[in-house]
């Protein structure tokens, strides 16, 4: 496989000089006993690994630019506000971003009321679980939770139902079985099933 060549220049990445007409480690006005690799480390990357570096600069110039373009156009807000605008402005931001807290914190608090909600019901929620029923307001998140927690109940009764329904054991059909004879069975859905049919030992 064709690999593709970088030379770095390691110079580049320290610490730019104050004064542009300083000259750099590279130069030759600079310290004259520096070695031979300080001017320049030669690295091999592949194409693949080529690629991914080429992402990651792409996303982080991006990143870069979009703040740019964000305290460019403040900026430019700004130099059009007289004082009294200015200060309406900065305190306007403050509040946004007092509300966002605010609200981050409820619905963190929300969350947590959830959970605990569930786990009452021995429940587990998942963190996918809450960020379905979890709401901006307590009242529709709480509505949430028990219609879950219903519609689980539903299915549970259900399914015992229908395990019920089917035909039981030989062993089951038959009277004479005692309630310390119906605990004793190890199988839970045949222990239901001989429960369901000797009732009367249960009531």
């Amino acid at each position: 496989m064709e690999e593709n060549k970088l030379k770095f220049n390691l110079q580049f990445f320290a610490d730019q000089p104050d004064d542009p007409d300083e000259p750099s480690g590279d130069g030759k006005k600079g310290n004259p006993e520096k070695k031979e690799n300080d001017e320049g480390t030669e690295i091999t990357f592949t194409p693949e690994q080529q690629k991914k570096i080429d992402e990651i600069l792409e996303r982080r110039v991006a990143h870069e630019k979009k703040k740019a373009e964000e305290k460019a156009k403040e900026a430019e807000k700004l130099a059009k506000m007289n004082k009294d605008q200015i200060a309406e402005y900065e305190l306007e931001k403050i509040r946004k971003e007092n509300e966002e807290l605010r609200a981050e914190k409820q619905m963190n608090a929300m969350r947590s009321e959830a959970r605990s909600m569930f786990e009452d019901k021995n429940i587990k929620a998942s963190d996918e679980l809450l960020d379905f029923v979890v709401k901006e307001d307590a009242e529709s998140t709480k509505k949430n939770v028990e219609s879950f927690v219903d519609l689980l109940d539903g299915m549970v009764k259900a399914q015992v139902k229908e395990a019920l329904r089917q035909d039981s054991p030989k062993t089951f059909k038959s009277t004479g079985l005692s309630k310390e004879d119906i605990l004793s069975i190890k199988d839970d859905s045949q222990r239901q099933m001989a429960i369901a049919q000797n009732r009367q030992l249960f009531n």
